[in-house]
C-alpha cells in the first residue's frame, strides 16, 4: 500500500457570509482563483466546523481541534503559543500572555487596539520595555511577534495564569484592571503584577521619542500594552507520537509557530513570511516544497485573510484570497501529484462582522483517487460536497485515510 504525504493549507479567517458590498457574494466567490478552481474540480468538497456547530473558535482553539487535540482538554490560554512562536523557551511556572501595542487617550480609553497595526518601531519599543520594566521578584520578558503583536512572559515564584485580560477587546472602552480568577494568593499576586506592568508601560511609552515622531506624522501612538490569553505550558502528546508523522509548519505568525512547537513540529522563521498583506507567499511555498522532501506532513498557514476580515475590508480580503490562490498554485505545480492536499480555514471572519463567527469554513481534499466534485471552491458549492460536514477533530483521521495511513478499528 502506497502511503501518501499530506499538505494542509489553512487560510486564517477564510470563511465569510454573502455581502451587499460584494453584490451578494462572499470574498471567496468574488475572488479570481484559477489555481483553487483547478484543484477544486478534481477534489472532494465539504464544510468544516473547526470545533463544533455553534462554537465561535479562536485561532488557538481551532488549531488544537483541527490537529486532533480536544481544546476543552488541552487549551491552557493563548499566551504560551505566542511566547513559544516568538522564540521564548518557557519554563514550568512561567505565565505567558499575548500582547498588543495600542493607543489610549489620557483617560486610559482605548482609541486603537492595534496602534495602527503597521508598527515598524515595534522591535525598538519591545527592547525599550525589556530594559526598563521593573517589578520586584518577577522578571518581565517581551519578544516581538509581527506587526503590533508581541509575547510577554512573567517569570518568578508564586505566579498563576488565573488572571483576567487588561485588553477590553473593543475601542472606546477603558483598559481593564487585571483581576484574579481564583481565590489563590498566586492569582492575586499575578493580577497585581500585570496591573503594575501595564501602568509602567504607559508611563514609559507615552514619553518615548518614537511616539512623539508618530504623533507628528499623524500616526496613532503605541503608548500602552494590552495583555490577554494568560496561560502556562500544557502537557500535550506530540504530533509524531499521535499520528506517526514527521510534521513541519510554515507560518509568518508567532502564535502558529508556537502552536507547532507545542506539539513538537518544526516551524522555523521563514524570511519574508510576515503574516500581513505583504507576506512573501513564494518564500512560504518554497519552504513547504522543500520540507516535503523530508517530512510526511507539511502545514502552511496564511494569515492575511483574517486581518482583512477583522478590518471589515472586503476588497482587501478578496485580494488576499487571490494571493492565497497564487501560493496554492506554486505548491501544487511543484509537487509530485501523489500527495493528499487539503485546503480550508481555521475559522470564519466575515468582513461585515469584523469578528470571528461560528460559521463553518469551506473544505477541499484532493488526492489521486478522491471523488471529484467538478465545482469551484467556495462556501456555497461546498455545502453540496461529498465530504459533508466535519468537525475539527474529525479532519486528521479523514486525511490519514486518504493518505492510506489510517489504522483499522477492530479485526
Amino acid at each position: 500500500m502506497i502511503q501518501r504525504k499530506i499538505i494542509l493549507i489553512l487560510a486564517d479567517g477564510l470563511g465569510d457570509r454573502p455581502s451587499r458590498t460584494l453584490g451578494g457574494q462572499t470574498p471567496l466567490q468574488a475572488a479570481s482563483t484559477p489555481n483553487l478552481d483547478a484543484l477544486s474540480r478534481s477534489s472532494s468538497l465539504g464544510l468544516l466546523y473547526p470545533v463544533a456547530p455553534g462554537v465561535t473558535p479562536g485561532s488557538d482553539t481551532a488549531h488544537l481541534s483541527i490537529f486532533g487535540y480536544d481544546p476543552y482538554t488541552y487549551y491552557k490560554g493563548r499566551g504560551p503559543f505566542e511566547a513559544l512562536g516568538a522564540g521564548i523557551d518557557l519554563l514550568p511556572g512561567d505565565v505567558a500572555f499575548r500582547g498588543n501595542f495600542a493607543t489610549v487617550d489620557e483617560r486610559m480609553v482605548v482609541v486603537d487596539r492595534r496602534a495602527g497595526r503597521s508598527l515598524k518601531e515595534a522591535r525598538e519599543l519591545v527592547e525599550y520595555l525589556n530594559d526598563n520594566l521593573r517589578v520586584d521578584g518577577v522578571r518581565v520578558l517581551l519578544k516581538h511577534g509581527s506587526e503590533h503583536r508581541f509575547a510577554l512572559v512573567l517569570r518568578g515564584k508564586g505566579l498563576s495564569p488565573d488572571v483576567t485580560d487588561t485588553d477590553p477587546h473593543a475601542v472606546g472602552l477603558s483598559v481593564n484592571l487585571s483581576q484574579p480568577k481564583s481565590h489563590s494568593e498566586e492569582a492575586a499576586r499575578t493580577a497585581a503584577v500585570v496591573n503594575e506592568v501595564t501602568k509602567q508601560s504607559y508611563a514609559l511609552l507615552e514619553r518615548h521619542p518614537v511616539n512623539a515622531e508618530r504623533h507628528g506624522r499623524g500616526e496613532p501612538k503605541a503608548n500602552i500594552i494590552l495583555l490577554r490569553g494568560a496561560g502556562s505550558l500544557a502537557e500535550i502528546p506530540s504530533f509524531s507520537s499521535k499520528y506517526g508523522l514527521k510534521g513541519f509548519g510554515v507560518s509568518g505568525t508567532a502564535m502558529i509557530r508556537g502552536f507547532c512547537r507545542l506539539i513538537g513540529m518544526e516551524a522555523p522563521i521563514v524570511e519574508g513570511a510576515t503574516g500581513d498583506s505583504n507576506t512573501d507567499v513564494a518564500a512560504k511555498a518554497r519552504e513547504a516544497i522543500k520540507a516535503l522532501e523530508t517530512h510526511d506532513f507539511v502545514y502552511v498557514h496564511f494569515k492575511a485573510t483574517d486581518a482583512a476580515g477583522h478590518d471589515r475590508n472586503h476588497e482587501l480580503k478578496v485580494r488576499m484570497i487571490e494571493k492565497l490562490d497564487a501560493m496554492v498554485g506554486m505548491i501544487v505545480n511543484n509537487v509530485s501529484g501523489e500527495e493528499v492536499i487539503c485546503v480550508s480555514g481555521d475559522h470564519s471572519t466575515p468582513a461585515d462582522l469584523g469578528e470571528h463567527s461560528a460559521d463553518p469554513v469551506p473544505l477541499l481534499i484532493h488526492a489521486p483517487d478522491c471523488f471529484a466534485e467538478g465545482l469551484r471552491f467556495n462556501e456555497q458549492t461546498c455545502v453540496h460536497g461529498v465530504m459533508g460536514r466535519l468537525r475539527g477533530q474529525e479532519l486528521m483521521p479523514v486525511l490519514l485515510n486518504q493518505a492510506n495511513r489510517i489504522k483499522k478499528f477492530g479485526e
